[in-house]
């Protein structure tokens, strides 16, 4: 993990909930004047509103807000009211229809929210830019996008023709929409827009999800930019190995394709400068990080053809991807009923019976600080719209996303030592914050095979209850179950096993549907994609091949239409396992299935991840299959 300073951890540490007080301490730690946040947005007077608590900002502006300043809700469950959650969901269609190509339904629903939303400044230019990726797609006309470009950047950078970048205060989408509009219009001014960019966001204003975003869109740019002839390849070779480290850091795949051929073909340039040494290891040394890129090109390749997905960056839409929302009213309901808690006793002392069932059948919008409480006595925590910790420790948080990145690594030593670090800075006597924190302990435990699965069931299970009895999840009916909740049912599912009476599985594949059909499966990702792949495994132990490669195929099609990569070698692997599954049972074969080229492939998408642990299993599997 790269490091970060005090300064971004306390920004990452305020209360999300309490916008007022989030935006008055954000702008005093990035040292932002209340003019600049404001400009182009809103006016002066608005925004100290916005910041005294007086007026209450709409959702899209305090998306922005938010983005200018830095603080990402990225990996946080958020919780809208229900006219926000329906635009929420109406921007998310239209986002996940263009990245699939499904141009009809993405203009549909472009029409629906430009005819609702498009009179506002930030509204209209989600719009403009939806248009402009649709038309990019389509291979449209250059001018025409061009015009689009312009109009949305010059929605809220107006004076972006005047002025240098350091004098604005901008966020990722506004960085993004200028990068386009300065390729699209003014091309010759693009290398010198990258460099302003670059300078721009080496400050410690963006978070590392923020930053990873933007950045290898930057390299990308700024070698395109480049006359082939005068292309500073020192430079550029510092620069993508820095974007591809982070990308593997982070589990990303944003021009990670791009970033690795400009790293080949500058390690090539690289090489024929290199005069040949005595023993020619400079060559060498060169040549095998040449032929290291090389492979991991070819993994890529591989798993893009097999999923019919596109290998290079075609869109910006995953920077309008928003994650883990959920709507307030269905999930006190929800809760309430999973609890079998009756809205009389879920008000007592908060408010009054008549205002739950109006906030349930969405007929009004209670205070947050009713939220808040009814929140708590639901056992949800109060206090972030991130659901893993109750904590305003900055140390806290950035141990909670080391845990996170080290776990996908499995380097389960790592997270041990942040786990005890974890005690110092939160208490444990707050039933989230221990369920949390031993859930992962566990699962390190099991990770090392230090206990046995019908224990580690029983382990889990108690986790579980520190915030919901077990019982209540066997019930039927609708759900909402925290990110850490599902977590443990998860594990509870892979101990379990292939098993029939895998009721873990089943409760988890019921849950995914429920996802998919409320929200989508982009917009939960994170737990769909590891329920998934579980379900891949379990069905492939069960015999059902088919079944095992269909939904380890869905996994990773979705993985890289949210450009993410933590899980596409295993689902990869599941898919080989398959195959050797049923030749041994004599089953009817895919032609021209090769073992080695499969296990080579996957063991560069293990390198890709940093998974060391799981690289070393299959490069002796690997060694073993060409010894028999």
């Amino acid at each position: 993990m790269v490091e970060k300073s005090k300064k971004y951890y306390e920004l990452q540490a305020l209360d999300l909930w309490d916008f007022p007080t989030l935006i008055r301490k954000a702008r005093e730690i990035q040292g932002i004047t209340l003019e600049a946040l404001c400009r182009d947005l809103c006016s002066f007077s608005m925004m100290g509103k916005i910041e005294r608590g007086e007026r209450l900002a709409g959702k899209e502006l305090r998306d922005r807000i938010l983005a200018r300043l830095g603080v990402c809700s990225d990996g946080y469950e958020n919780f809208l009211f229900h006219e926000d959650y329906l635009v929420w969901k109406t921007r998310q269609r239209i986002v996940n229809a263009i990245e699939k190509s499904d141009f009809v339904t993405a203009e549909r629903e472009l029409a629906i929210y430009e005819k609702k939303n498009g009179d506002y400044n930030l509204e209209r230019q989600f719009c403009l830019v939806m248009r402009a990726q649709i038309m990019q797609k389509r291979h449209e006309d250059a001018s025409v996008i061009a015009g689009l470009y312009e109009e949305a950047v010059k929605l809220t950078v107006s004076d972006i023709d005047d002025v240098s970048i350091k004098e604005l205060c901008l966020s990722v989408q506004e960085l993004d929409m200028i990068l386009e509009y300065e390729r699209c219009c003014r091309p010759e001014r693009m290398a010198s827009r990258c460099e302003e960019i670059l300078v721009y966001i080496s400050s410690e204003m963006f978070d590392t999800y923020s930053y990873v975003k933007i950045f290898p869109k930057v390299i990308y740019y700024l070698y395109l930019s480049m006359a082939e002839a005068d292309r500073d390849w020192n430079r550029l070779l510092r620069l993508s190995n820095k974007g591809i480290e982070q990308l593997r850091t982070t589990g990303r795949m944003y021009y990670l394709w791009e970033l690795i051929e400009i790293r080949r073909e500058g390690l090539t340039w690289l090489m024929d400068g290199i005069e040949n040494d005595e023993e020619g290891r400079k060559r060498e040394s060169v040549q095998k990080v040449i032929d290291m890129m090389t492979e991991w090109l070819d993994a890529l390749d591989f798993v893009h053809d097999l999923c019919g997905t596109h290998r290079k960056m075609e869109t910006s839409c995953y920077l309008y991807q928003q994650k883990e929302a959920y709507c307030i009213s269905d999930v006190i309901r929800r809760r309430r009923e999973m609890l079998g808690m009756t809205k009389k006793a879920l008000c007592e002392g908060i408010c009054s019976e008549k205002t739950i069932g109006r906030l349930e059948a969405n007929k009004t919008k209670p205070n947050i600080e009713i939220v808040r409480l009814l929140f708590e006595r639901l056992n949800l925590s109060g206090e972030y719209q991130r659901a893993q910790i109750v904590t305003k420790d900055v140390k806290a948080i950035s141990i909670v996303g080391e845990i996170g990145v080290y776990l996908n690594k499995g380097d389960y030593r790592k997270v041990e030592v942040l786990l005890r670090e974890l005690e110092q800075y939160v208490s444990l006597d707050n039933p989230i914050n221990r369920q949390y924190k031993e859930h992962f302990a566990l699962k390190v435990k099991c990770g090392y095979g230090q206990m046995m699965n019908e224990e580690a069931v029983q382990c889990f299970r108690k986790i579980f209850e520190y915030t919901l009895p077990f019982e209540i999840v066997l019930k039927g009916g609708e759900k909402y179950l925290t990110n850490v909740e599902m977590q443990c049912l998860l594990n509870i599912s892979i101990c379990v096993g292939k098993s029939k009476k895998n009721i873990a599985f089943d409760i988890l594949l019921k849950l995914c549907k429920q996802l998919e059909e409320d929200e989508g499966i982009s917009e939960h990702i994170a737990a769909w994609e590891a329920i998934m792949t579980n379900a891949a495994n379990i069905y492939g132990d069960r015999g059902e091949y088919n079944q095992s490669d269909a939904v380890g195929r869905k996994t990773m099609i979705e993985e890289i239409h949210c450009y993410r990569m933590n899980l596409l070698d295993l689902n990869l692997y599941i898919n080989l396992w398959n195959y050797n599954e049923k030749r041994k049972k004599n089953i009817p074969l895919q032609q021209g299935y090769q073992e080695d080229v499969y296990l080579k492939r996957c063991i560069a998408l293990c390198q890709i991840n940093k998974n060391v642990r799981r690289a070393t299993k299959l490069k002796e599997r690997l060694r073993c299959y060409y010894q028999t």
